[in-house]
């Protein structure tokens, strides 16, 4: 109120030397800087002029902003409450025949005295950062680490802030870099935009750069590794902000900043689960997780319990990853109504007992044999749980009327060369063989190489960095699908809202990545360097094991989704009958141990099963062409295709 008089009353005498008086009578030049006006007019003016602009900052929420962290949003709601006030005060003026010169001028002189008290703290802060950020020369102060942030939009800005707040880290921003070609050479939040990120070895060498900060969370992984390598080039410490969310609400810190993880170099961007539509086919409902100890099980379970189901069944064999799994979910969701149920899938009478008993509506199965090379040792505990253990939960959820029942399956299932391949393809033969039976929706899950699970190259990785290497990579050509164990699981889930039943889903991994590049990348992002730290040793491709992975068979088309990120393989026509009467033929052969007949039955119930059995080591030196397993030429075709496939959906 005292602001908005101040403005009134220097808006009256600007008048007043101007030739106006608040009645639009001229004022002789004796008068212009007369007394103080304590007239009746001007009083009354005076007040309606602070009643109407005070009510319309009150009207524009204008006294509920932290003004230390204004930005545009507040800056825009009051620059609109005063250019309102201003149009009703002059409309007021010309329809009592005022002069409305001296109301114009009122509020420009609002619009400076206002926002200067409502954004002077940022702007003293902002010298007082300034200050502090400039390197001094006083001994006993912590040395400055001179930072380049790639990235000049919200999240760069949100960065550059962050460090300014903090000068006792001890970082000094020197400038930005961002390929939008508009923004090189101006000025962002005070600090100069130098060049894109082709020119970041040079900016570095030029401005001495110590550390690199990635904000650009949105950016592919070969742009991430790219940058990443720019920086082992130069010499410099390179860190990423991932959370641009918290960075847009006003909490980005200096912890917000972190070490570059490999997910953060996946060739693609990861996906986002609809959380409102999950919830509503999940949220009141029982569901039951087998395998739930497992990494992709116990993800399985903190996600879900997250969507309020009635109950939570956690079905599994291994009691000390379950006991985990539980007390883990007791801390997290202590609200949540839990089952812990040790069991076996291939004991046919439990789970059907379980089943009638807890009445699931929702059946997520992810327990299976999964290491490629013991499942070509002992291809009859490849039949006995993949398959037979699968066929038990699927009688059992057709007989007890489960709603949906979800399976997580392998890429190593299209166009298998292992048991564990074979095994997963006939399981998704049952599931599209029951399709929709008895009320239940069937829906098979498709993954690539999940990063971080207990089955997955990279713990391995990791072990052998950390035991000083050799890092040991299967082949120099190999390569994979990944994808982050969120991912899958969200895809799981995902999948059991979108399945209408005998359906086969799958995410969209981006092109495949080599996993020679994963090695070396880890070991960069261990602070280490290839070859002169940590060796990398070839061993040759395992039993089973493929020179790359497919997402599709020949046979299987595929059809885009209303989730751009998942796509569906169309239906094969099965013969049920054939297909289960092969099902009892490999129990017997696996309860007589016969290896070799259960691959040959194998090769009848998936004619695209290729036994590859042999082992090859690779020296060092020999090429990729005397080695591959796999014809070159069914390579580029089926990469040929994988790359179609993404360019039509």
């Amino acid at each position: 109120m005292l602001l908005v008089n101040l403005a009134f009353l220097l808006a009256y005498y600007t008048c007043r030397q101007l030739g106006f008086d608040l009645l639009a009578q001229p004022t002789p030049p004796s008068q212009r800087l007369a007394h103080f006006p304590a007239d009746a007019t001007y009083v009354t003016l005076a007040a309606v002029v602070t009643i109407v602009r005070v009510t319309l900052l009150l009207g524009f929420n204008l006294y509920k902003p932290m003004w230390r962290y204004a930005a545009v949003q507040e800056f825009r709601a009051l620059a609109g409450a005063i250019s309102i006030a201003t149009v009703l005060l002059i409309g007021f003026a010309l329809l009592l025949k005022f002069a409305w010169m001296p109301f114009l001028i009122d509020g420009l002189y609002n619009f400076a005295l206002l926002g200067f008290a409502k954004f002077s703290f940022q702007i003293v802060e902002s010298g007082k950062q300034r200050d502090k950020g400039k390197p001094r020369k006083a001994s006993g102060r912590k040395p400055h680490t001179k930072v380049l942030i790639v990235g000049a939009g919200e999240t760069g800005i949100g960065v550059l802030r962050a460090l300014r707040e903090h000068p006792e880290k001890g970082y000094l921003p020197i400038g930005f870099i961002d390929d939008d070609a508009r923004k090189i050479g101006k000025t962002i939040a005070g600090l100069e935009v130098l060049g894109t990120t082709r020119d970041l070895t040079y900016i570095a060498r030029k401005r001495e750069i110590q550390e690199v900060v990635i904000a650009i969370p949105s950016a592919p992984g070969g742009k991430i590794r790219d940058i990443i390598r720019q920086c082992e080039y130069r010499g410099c410490q390179f860190r990423i902000v991932p959370n641009i969310h918290a960075i847009l609400e006003g909490r980005a810190s200096i912890n917000h900043i972190r070490e570059v993880r490999f997910e953060d170099l996946l060739n693609r961007s990861t996906s986002q689960m609809d959380i409102a539509e999950v919830s509503k086919y999940l949220s009141g409902k029982r569901v039951m997780v087998t395998g739930a100890g497992g990494s992709i099980g116990s993800e399985l379970c903190r996600q879900v319990a997250k969507l309020e189901p009635e109950l939570l069944m956690l079905f599994g064999r291994g009691e000390n990853s379950l006991y985990h799994t539980d007390i883990e979910l007791r801390e997290s969701e202590p609200e949540r109504n839990r089952a812990v149920i040790i069991g076996d899938i291939r004991d046919n009478s439990k789970v059907s007992q379980i089943i009638q008993k807890y009445r699931p509506h929702i059946i997520f199965h992810a327990a299976a044999h999964k290491h490629v090379k013991f499942m070509e040792n002992h291809p009859d505990e490849a039949v006995k749980n993949n398959i037979l253990g699968t066929q038990n939960l699927i009688d059992a959820a057709i007989k007890h009327h489960v709603e949906a029942f979800i399976l997580v399956s392998s890429d190593k299932a299209v166009n298998p060369t292992s048991v564990y391949g074979a095994s997963k393809r006939v399981t998704e033969k049952l599931i599209q063989c029951k399709a929709r039976q008895n009320g239940t929706r069937f829906i098979a899950v498709r993954f690539g190489n999940v990063i971080g699970s207990r089955a997955s190259v990279l713990p391995n990785f990791k072990r052998q960095i950390a035991k000083g290497g050799p890092v040991t990579v299967t082949h120099r050509e190999a390569t994979r699908y990944f994808m982050t164990i969120p991912e899958a699981v969200q895809l799981l889930i995902q999948a059991g809202a979108m399945g209408n039943g005998g359906e086969i889903l799958m995410l969209d991994m981006g092109e495949p990545i080599k996993i020679l590049d994963l090695a070396r990348d880890l070991i960069r992002l261990s602070g280490l360097e290839v070859d002169r730290d940590i060796k990398i040793a070839f061993t040759g491709l395992e039993p089973g094991e493929k020179l790359y992975e497919e997402l599709l068979t020949p046979q299987e088309g595929v059809t885009a989704t209303k989730h751009q990120r998942i796509f569906v393989a169309q239906l094969e026509k099965i013969e049920e009958r054939k297909l289960l009467i092969g099902i009892e033929k490999l129990s017997q052969l696996a309860d007589e141990l016969d290896t070799d007949g259960i691959v040959t039955k194998f090769q009848e119930l998936v004619p695209t099963y290729e036994p590859n059995r042999a082992f090859q080591k690779e020296d060092d030196g020999s090429s990729a062409s005397e080695i591959i397993q796999f014809p070159t030429e069914k390579r580029a075709n089926a990469e040929e295709e994988s790359r179609e496939m993404r360019a039509s959906l």
